[in-house]
């Protein structure tokens, strides 16, 4: 009996692993000569491989899918690649890709790769050659670490396909880079201190984060009309960022950092980008008024401005970074309905307003907590700085909801329904605050009505303006 128990139950064991086995998702696999590749066909990228590939061309084509990126890690650590070739078609090398191949001696890129991940030849010992056809947009700082042909090069300028300039070896205090180049990478020329002046080529595109970060001696820096693009801190602990006048310093119209203390900066007209990292981390921003002029944002312009409420996004703006806000907690967006800024807002989860704005006396009002909405055709404001602008005294009573507003001999409540006392005398309109995030926001023509004050909506503008 124990014998026809246990061949049962290696029965039922045998065939349940063939149902888990059957159940598991493959992995598509495809051989090309003696190598294995592993393939991602929905993002045509290769995740791994299987073989002793010594001589390798990266295949644009498996199974009939396109092959267009090479995933993290997918070549790491091989023991018998000793040249690559990586085709036209193929656009990204992620992270790591072939990182830590200790025989790999060559590599030739094709021009459509426009991104090299973090560290994806790094420790690669034997890599003294390198070649390039095309412009790369993106690559890592770190890309080809601990690599001869990065530390061993004896080249005044280390470069990709003589167009992106990777490191900068020399010495001199005046650099002039070559034409032809079309961008500096991450920390190419950080920590050097000789430097003192740098005039840079007239087909220089992008400079990209921390490029001359520490060059503690540059003072003068030549920058062509050609550029569109300068990463975060590209000039940080410079005395040439140093010297700069005023609260903006901009490059051919990009803004490229904030070093004034205002709360509440108003950007001048002619500004047409917010650079990589131009207010990043300022923890005293609460609003920030941009110009029409501005038409694109870049990544991490307002990273971690925590305190930050309100920005409003010009109707001409045609691209913001998804990174543009990261770590803006407690930040409303304001912009024209069905305009690109909404999108980006929904598409983003970020809260959207539409732009309202509002003066008292002639002067701009600034919001540091709620900012104003329209609701079903009506502006409301933020019932406690709409008091108090207009000089009153403001107390809530946690327990009835009441907010009790006191000027002189006057004294004004609003039920948490709306109703509205003046010196104990009922308002007749009823108008119910907006409850948003824990704040209080109210009809401002409602409110300051039953205070005797003037309200105007000015359509051009779209202001609202209050006047005692």
């Amino acid at each position: 009996m124990k014998k026809i128990r246990a061949i049962i139950i290696a029965f039922l064991i045998f065939i349940t692993s063939q149902v888990s086995v059957l159940a598991a998702p493959r992995i598509p696999v495809y051989k090309v000569g003696n190598v294995l590749y592993f393939l991602d066909k929905a993002s045509g990228t290769i995740t791994g491989f299987a073989g002793d590939p010594k001589d390798l061309v990266i295949p644009t084509s498996l199974g009939g899918y396109t092959v267009v990126s090479i995933g993290p890690g997918a070549f790491a650590g091989s023991p018998t690649l000793e040249t690559l070739s990586i085709p036209d078609g193929i656009s990204t090398i992620s992270s790591k890709a072939f990182a830590s191949c200790p025989k790999l001696a060559s590599v030739q890129i094709g021009a459509s790769v426009s991104y090299i991940g973090s560290s994806a030849f790094a420790g690669c010992n034997a890599l003294a050659q390198v070649s390039f056809d095309g412009f790369l947009d993106n690559i890592e700082p770190d890309a080809f670490d601990n690599t001869p042909w990065m530390t061993g090069s004896d080249s005044e300028f280390v470069m990709l396909g003589g167009t992106s300039l990777i490191k900068y070896n020399g010495s001199s205090e005046s650099v002039t880079v070559p034409e032809g180049i079309r961008s500096i990478a991450a920390n190419a020329f950080a920590y050097n201190t000789t430097i003192k002046e740098v005039i840079l080529p007239s087909t220089l595109q992008k400079i990209e984060e921390n490029a001359f970060v520490h060059c503690y001696s540059l003072e003068k820096i030549t920058i062509p009309p050609s550029v569109s693009h300068i990463g975060a801190g590209a000039f940080d602990d410079t005395v040439w960022m140093y010297n700069q006048q005023g609260d903006f310093v901009c490059v051919n119209g990009i803004l490229i950092a904030y070093k004034g203390n205002s709360i509440h900066p108003e950007l001048p007209e002619g500004i047409t980008a917010i650079g990589s990292g131009a207010f990043m981390a300022n923890d005293r921003l609460r609003s920030v008024m941009l110009p029409e002029s501005i038409i694109y944002i870049d990544s991490m312009a307002f990273g971690g401005c925590s305190e930050l409420r309100v920005v409003n996004i010009p109707f001409n703006v045609e691209w913001i970074d998804e990174y543009a806000f990261a770590g803006c907690v407690n930040l409303t967006l304001h912009g024209v309905r069905d305009s690109y800024s909404q999108k980006y807002a929904e598409y983003m989860e970020m809260p959207f307003s539409t732009v309202v704005y509002v003066s008292y006396n002639g002067e701009k009002v600034y919001f540091d907590n709620a900012v104003p909405i329209i609701h079903y055709e009506r502006t409301y404001l933020p019932l406690r700085t709409l008091m108090e602008l207009m000089g009153y005294a403001v107390e809530w009573d946690g327990s009835t909801g009441l907010v009790t507003c006191t000027k002189g001999e006057r004294i004004v409540t609003v039920s948490p329904m709306g109703e509205i006392t003046v010196n104990g005398i009922l308002s007749p309109t009823v108008a119910p605050p907006i409850n948003i995030n824990g704040s209080n926001l109210v009809s401002a023509r409602v409110i300051a009505e039953a205070v005797d004050a003037k309200v105007f909506w000015n359509d051009l503008t779209r202001t609202v303006e209050i006047s005692d």
